[in-house]
C-alpha cells in the first residue's frame, strides 16, 4: 500500500495536489480497514472510527456546535419581545445548520471521516429542529397565541408546530444521507421518522393512541428491523456500506421493538405500567407482584437473543441489557436478598449472561444454522458461520 511519505513526495513534485494526496490517503486507509473487516467472517466491525484523529475531530465539531448554540443564546438574550427572540433563534439556528453542512462537505464527502460526520449530522439535526420549532413559535407568539403543551387541549396551530419541528428532524438527516451516504444518518432518519409517526398518532387521538402506543411502537420497530434485514441480505459478508446501513437501522429498531414488546407485556399483566426498567422498579417498590412481568420480560429478551443469533446482529441484546438487569434484580429480590447481595448478584448474573453469549456466539450459531447452505437463498438472511 502507498504510504503517506510517498504521497507527500508526489504532492511536492506537483504530480498531485496536497488535497488530492490527503483524500487518496484517507481512501486507501479506509480500503485497508474494509479489507481487514471483511477478512473476519461474521463480525460486526465498527468502521465509523479509524483512529484517535477521528475522535479528536469529532470533539472539535461538538465543541464548535456548542459554541454556536451559546452564541445564538447570547445574541438574542437582550431581546424584550419573545416573538422577535424566537424568530431570531430560528434564523440563526438554520444558519448554524448551514455552517455544519459546509463542514459535512469537507469531512463527510471529501475526506470520508465517519465519526466526525456523525457528530456533524447530529448537531445539524438538532439545529434544524430548534430552528423549525422557534421560527414557528415566533410566528404564533406574534399572533398572540399561548403555547400550551397539553396534548388534549392545545390549539391545532401548536400541534402543527410540533409536527413541523419533528418533520425537520426527519428531513435534515435524510438530506444528509442523500448527499453524503453516511450510514448513521439513515438510522437517524428511521428513529426520527418513528417519533414523528408516534407523536402524530397522539395528536390525532391521544387516548386511543396511548392505549395502542406499545403496539404502534412495536410495529414501527419491526418495520425498521425489516429494512435493516433487507440491507443485510444484500451484504451477508458484512463487508460494505450496505451492512453499515443495516447496522444503524438495527440500532434504531432495537429500542422500539423492546419498548413495544415490554409495553404489551405490561398490558397483558394489567400492571398499569410498562415492563421497561422504570415500570419494573416502580412495581417492585410499591410492593406489587412484579415477578410474573419480570419473567415475561426475560422470555422476550431470550426471544430477541435467538433472533440476534440467527441474523448475526448483537444490537438487540445490547439494547435489552438495562431492562434485563432490572428483571433479574426483581426476580432475585423475590428471594429475599439484601441490598448489597442483590446488586452484586444482579451484576454477576447479567455479566455472566453476556460473557457466555459472547464466548459461545459462533458455536451457538453453527448449531442453529447447520441447515443453511452457504450458497443458498436463506444464507443472505441467516448468514451461516464458517467452520
Amino acid at each position: 500500500m502507498t504510504d503517506r511519505a510517498a504521497l507527500d513526495a508526489a504532492a511536492a513534485a506537483g504530480v498531485i495536489t496536497s488535497e488530492q494526496a490527503r483524500a487518496l490517503q484517507d481512501f486507501l486507509s479506509q480500503r485497508s480497514l474494509d479489507a481487514q473487516a471483511a477478512s473476519v467472517d461474521g463480525e460486526e466491525n465498527l468502521r465509523f472510527i479509524r483512529n484517535f484523529h477521528d475522535v479528536f475531530l469529532a470533539i472539535g465539531i461538538v465543541l464548535f456546535a456548542a459554541g454556536l448554540a451559546v452564541g445564538i443564546g447570547s445574541v438574542v438574550a437582550g431581546q424584550k419581545s419573545p416573538a422577535t427572540a424566537s424568530v431570531m433563534v430560528g434564523i440563526l439556528s438554520f444558519l448554524a445548520a448551514g455552517t455544519l453542512w459546509g463542514l459535512g462537505e469537507v469531512f463527510a464527502l471529501r475526506r470520508r471521516l465517519f465519526l466526525p460526520a456523525i457528530a456533524i449530522v447530529l448537531s445539524l439535526t438538532a439545529f434544524a429542529v430548534v430552528g423549525a420549532a422557534t421560527l414557528y413559535a415566533g410566528v404564533l407568539l406574534g399572533q398572540g397565541f399561548e403555547l400550551n403543551v397539553d396534548f388534549e387541549s392545545m390549539p391545532a396551530e401548536v400541534r402543527t408546530g410540533i409536527l413541523i419541528a419533528l418533520a425537520a428532524g426527519v428531513i435534515a438527516p435524510a438530506l444528509f444521507y442523500a448527499r453524503f451516504r453516511l450510514p448513521f444518518s439513515l438510522g437517524l432518519v428511521g428513529m426520527t421518522a418513528a417519533m414523528f409517526l408516534l407523536v402524530s398518532a397522539l395528536m390525532v387521538d391521544f387516548e386511543a393512541a396511548t392505549r395502542l402506543l406499545p403496539a404502534l411502537t412495536l410495529l414501527l420497530g419491526a418495520s425498521l428491523f425489516g429494512a435493516a434485514v433487507a440491507f443485510d441480505a444484500r451484504d451477508p459478508a458484512r463487508a460494505t456500506h450496505l451492512s453499515d446501513n443495516g447496522f444503524w437501522l438495527h440500532f434504531a429498531a432495537a429500542p422500539l421493538i423492546l419498548n413495544g414488546a415490554f409495553g404489551l407485556v405490561g398490558q397483558a399483566f394489567r400492571s398499569g405500567a410498562s415492563t421497561d426498567a422504570s415500570g419494573l422498579i416502580q412495581a417492585s417498590a410499591n410492593g406489587a407482584d412484579a415477578v410474573a412481568p419480570a419473567l415475561a420480560t426475560l422470555v422476550v429478551v431470550l426471544l430477541l437473543g435467538f433472533v440476534s443469533l440467527l441474523i448475526n446482529r448483537r444490537a438487540l441484546i445490547v439494547s435489552a441489557l438495562l431492562t434485563t438487569g432490572v428483571a433479574i434484580g426483581v426476580l432475585l429480590n423475590a428471594v429475599g436478598l439484601g441490598a448489597g447481595a442483590l446488586a452484586a448478584s444482579t451484576l454477576i448474573v447479567l455479566g455472566a449472561f453476556v460473557l457466555v453469549l459472547g464466548a459461545g456466539w459462533r458455536v451457538a450459531r453453527r448449531g442453529l444454522l447447520g441447515w443453511v447452505k452457504p450458497d443458498g437463498p436463506w444464507a443472505r438472511i441467516f448468514p451461516p458461520e464458517a467452520a
